[in-house]
């Protein structure tokens, strides 16, 4: 059983810190992954040029599509609005981060 050392510190349990191992081991396994397929799409994506779909065997397999987005440029905002108005603008969200402490961080 985990135990709370102090407020907001808990001692894992051989259970949960068997947890931590498979869930570090995942992560690894996840960027090796994402490597490789970060090459295969730069293949993928070299043969398909300016074409955007790609087709094996005469079905489509892969779109590469142009995509156009619009987004607010707050740095431009905060430039010609005055303050107040940036100020009734903001809002705050709070959420938890979850990161693992390397090894020179402890």
């Amino acid at each position: 059983m985990s135990i709370e050392i102090e407020k907001g510190v808990i001692a894992f349990d051989p259970d949960v810190a068997n947890w931590l191992a498979q869930y570090k081991n995942a992560i690894q396994k996840i960027k090796e992954w994402e490597e490789v397929a970060d090459i295969a799409r730069a293949h993928l994506e070299n043969a398909l040029g300016d074409a955007e779909v790609g087709l094996w065997q005469g079905k489509e397999v892969v779109r590469y599509t142009t995509v156009e987005s619009t987004r607010f440029d707050t740095k431009k905002a905060r430039e010609i609005l005055p303050a107040e108005v940036i100020d009734l603008l903001l809002t705050t969200n709070q959420h938890r981060r979850f990161v693992l402490v390397k090894e020179d961080e402890r």
